[in-house]
């Protein structure tokens, strides 16, 4: 995945607003990114994801439900729930950010791993809206990279640390469904294998010959494709294709017509239409560097400009997101005493 932190001052020109690959290690436990308008194709990780919304439209395909999320909105998705994406708006910008729920039960928060947390705001009213805010707060100062300061990690780990004590006290939860895990499990794994099978065909089975391999019907392998990834097998495919021939644009000196024919475009006219309406513009514009998702995540000066405008806005709420994190909130200072041997009470 491509990871994100903004940092002010470098913002000349057309650039990627210091993108990295990370990947998970043994020593990483949280991680923050910012990206545009693109796909996520289906996936799922050990470690727990929330998302908010900073501009536009976004869809995502949480374990099979669609989730339909528009700017100021907030979701967590789970360890090892399986999810796709897509912009619906060429304008999105996404901030995320990744928790290792392992590693912060093993650091004091007990059953944090093992809890199934419900926040998805689009289903929730504005008192909800109002209660996860100190959230934002916490997710925009991951994002945010003080450069220069010595003191920025421990800063960036102390924040990591308000964000999951945030969730564990203030998202509410339910135990996890074991029975609903172990299909989850078995639908993914054939996803997976259908997903691989579509990937390394030149020209795409139909479902119905899928169907016959994996022993299933046609109309209850196409309701688990539609279920899973959000979009019947046929749009799928053909999103595969528009795909690579986007890459082939960007790599390959080969026409236009001899790559739309290499990807099994037989009609001109459907090819430019159903490339536009993916990318936004035509091949040829594609091919000259002016396709929005072509950048794969890219920032222009004026998108970082905004998430940053944004992502401090959110910032300035640290205070108080603090305060909750620690639960010495108006509402919790009620329930604070002196730890022995300073409490009288304890002697």
């Amino acid at each position: 995945m491509n990871i994100a932190y903004l940092r002010p001052g470098e913002l000349r020109g057309k650039q990627d607003a210091g993108f990295e690959s990370h990947a998970p290690t043994a020593t990483r436990h949280f991680w923050a990114f910012v990206h545009g308008a693109i796909d996520v194709p289906y996936h799922w990780h050990r470690e727990m994801e929330i998302l908010l919304v900073l501009r536009g439209r976004f869809r995502l395909v949480v374990d099979g439900q669609v989730c339909e999320m528009n700017q100021d909105d907030v979701i967590v998705i789970n360890s090892d729930v399986p999810h796709n994406s897509t912009s619906v708006s060429r304008d999105a910008l996404i901030c995320g950010v990744h928790l290792d729920a392992a590693y912060f039960e093993r650091l004091g928060l007990p059953g944090f791993s093992s809890r199934h947390y419900l926040c998805r705001t689009f289903l929730h009213g504005r008192s909800f809206m109002n209660r996860i805010a100190p959230m934002k707060a916490l997710m925009a100062r991951l994002v945010l990279d003080q450069t220069g300061h010595p003191e920025e990690m421990m800063v960036r780990d102390t924040i990591a640390n308000l964000l999951a004590c945030f969730v564990y006290r203030a998202i509410p939860w339910e135990k996890p469904d074991g029975g609903a895990a172990q299909l989850r499990s078995a639908s993914r794994n054939r996803i997976l294998k259908i997903m691989d099978t579509v990937g390394e065909q030149q020209d795409n089975q139909s479902l119905s010959e899928i169907a016959a391999t994996e022993g299933l019907t046609l109309s209850h392998i196409s309701r688990l494709f539609k279920r899973h990834l959000g979009i019947g097998y046929r749009d799928y495919c053909q999103n595969q294709r528009l795909d690579t021939a986007a890459h082939e644009l960007r790599i390959t000196d080969h026409t236009i017509s001899v790559i739309m024919e290499r990807n099994s475009f037989g009609n001109p006219a459907v090819f430019y239409n159903k490339f536009r309406a993916r990318f936004g513009c035509s091949p040829a514009e594609f091919r000259r560097g002016q396709g929005l998702r072509g950048a794969k995540s890219k920032l222009t000066e004026e998108d970082a400009s905004e998430t940053l405008r944004i992502l401090t806005h959110h910032a300035a709420e640290i205070g108080r997101a603090a305060e909750v994190s620690v639960g010495i909130g108006l509402a919790g200072r009620r329930q604070v005493t002196l730890r022995a041997p300073y409490n009288a009470s304890a002697r």
